[in-house]
């Protein structure tokens, strides 16, 4: 009788692909937050933001052009002075990035 009965399992086999994100995003910020804060910070301000608005200075230096790169570094900026977890400031990192590519093709459109 007992191995016909089966205990309730709360755990899901196939976890999808977000809260094995959230999991692992976990991990980093108890290990790694501060090289996850630097390396986004950094790259962002140091070599990403400034190749952008040279891409759209070269093309015109359009006004909405320029906002839009300069929203991109302040969600990076914002999110790490915050001191948020992991779990959301590689999303806004990967998000900016993103936004910096597309406003760099929409500049050479934009004339």
């Amino acid at each position: 009788m007992a191995s016909t009965i089966f205990p309730y399992s709360t755990s899901n086999p196939n976890p999808s692909m977000i809260s094995r994100f959230f999991s692992w995003a976990a991990a980093e910020d108890e290990t790694r937050h501060i090289g996850w804060v630097g390396i986004s910070v950094m790259s962002m301000s140091s070599g990403i933001f400034p190749l952008t608005m040279y891409i759209i200075m070269i093309n015109g230096g359009s006004f909405g052009l320029i906002m839009g790169a300069l929203v991109a570094l302040a969600m990076v900026v914002v999110t790490n002075l915050a001191a948020l977890p992991t779990k959301y400031t590689i999303p806004f990192f990967f998000l900016a990035i993103l936004i910096d590519i597309a406003v760099s093709l929409l500049s050479l459109v934009i004339r």
